[in-house]
């Protein structure tokens, strides 16, 4: 029974789920881990050495299939060249590097930076930051005006049999209930309850999913985060609120709380990616198209004519319809990818410095 499960177990618990979660997102979106496909690569630096056919397909063969054998073998040393792949493939294609693929490999670090003799309740506790940082940060992100309007636009939209002022008051409270819940589960009198939302929430998201018809790629990372969530703290004893920051201070504890609240908290100022920060489906994401001139239009590949689309008796170019039919996923939310696909376009041109060619459009903003 998850129930009854000793700390040990959770840490190796929480792991094979983190994994399973990752390989199934690579099941559902295969031409992600590939460079020869119909939408560009974006590596980190340009000097990042981009695989190409066969080897591409390979080495994604590779991450998987040691993924597989590091479930039923975890061995250090495998741990480690699994977490050496991730970070080479999303150099590679900054596109990877999506919250739940960055979750699961903070989930595989905070692990395996222990040594091997080290107490499960010392990994345990560095875990926790993880799932802590994920729900408060999630919440503090969506403080903000525009995230209230667009928010409350789709729950008119799609809910509008419901009354507006509930719609309106729902709005405004899902920023302090999310972050919240990284509170509850910081208490053993509060922790319960800080469960049962996590789930309600994340069980909620995947209906609305289904139902809408869109975003399947999100769903095994809400079924990580369930399994997770109900298998490290519904049990979970502490002796005090800050018992998971004070207890067992270590240098591989700091390293996780670098990542899930040092970095994080930069965002703030925008000092750190957005999906890095836990800034999950909240107005910062930054949305595009590309206006392509008349000059232009003619002269890209068929495999990107396919996604024009007309705006204003403009011909446009909506980047998250494009990546998330290709990749499954949508673009990665930095102005310098948006820039690097922007060059891409570009490259097609007679002459690619012409003023005019195209313009770059956050439409979500």
């Amino acid at each position: 029974m998850i129930f009854n499960l000793t700390d040990k177990q959770k840490v190796n618990a929480v792991r094979i789920i983190a994994m399973l979660s990752t390989l199934l997102m690579m099941l559902y979106a295969p031409e992600l881990w590939i460079t020869d496909k119909n939408f560009p690569v974006i590596p980190l630096f340009d000097w990042v050495p981009i695989p190409t056919s066969p080897f591409d397909t390979i080495l994604a063969g590779i991450f998987f299939v040691s993924q597989v054998v590091y479930i039923f073998k975890p061995k250090r040393l495998l741990g480690w060249f699994v977490l050496a792949l991730y970070i080479y493939l999303c150099f590679v294609d900054q596109n990877r590097l999506q919250p739940y693929f960055y979750q699961s490999f903070l989930t595989l670090f905070a692990i395996l930076i222990y040594p091997k003799k080290t107490e499960a309740r010392k990994i345990l506790f560095t875990l926790i930051l993880i799932f802590i940082a994920t729900y408060f940060w999630s919440g503090v992100h969506k403080l903000n005006d525009i995230f209230y309007e667009q928010w409350m636009h789709a729950l008119t939209k799609h809910f509008s049999f419901i009354s507006e002022s509930l719609l309106l008051a729902f709005t405004y409270a899902v920023p302090w209930l999310e972050a919240l819940l990284g509170v509850f589960i910081l208490s053993n009198k509060t922790r319960k309850i800080g469960v049962i939302g996590i789930v309600s929430m994340h069980s909620i998201i995947i209906v609305m999913l289904l139902y809408l018809g869109y975003g399947f790629n999100v769903i095994p990372w809400n079924l990580q985060n369930i399994s997770s969530v109900i298998i490290i703290f519904w049990t979970l004893k502490t002796t005090s609120f800050f018992e998971t920051f004070t207890d067992s201070k270590s240098y591989q504890k700091g390293l996780i709380f670098l990542f899930t609240f040092i970095l994080p908290f930069s965002n703030l100022f925008g000092g750190w990616d957005h999906l890095l920060s836990f800034s999950f489906f909240t107005s910062k994401l930054d949305y595009y198209y590309i206006q392509i001139d008349d000059s232009l239009k003619d002269k890209l590949p068929k495999h990107v004519q396919k996604y024009y689309r007309s705006n204003e008796h403009m011909t446009v170019l909506y980047l998250n319809e494009w990546a998330g039919d290709i990749n499954k996923v949508l673009l990665y939310p930095q102005p310098r990818v948006a820039k690097k696909v922007e060059q891409y376009i570009l490259s097609f041109a007679d002459n690619p410095k012409k003023e005019g060619l195209i313009k770059m459009v956050v439409y979500n903003k």
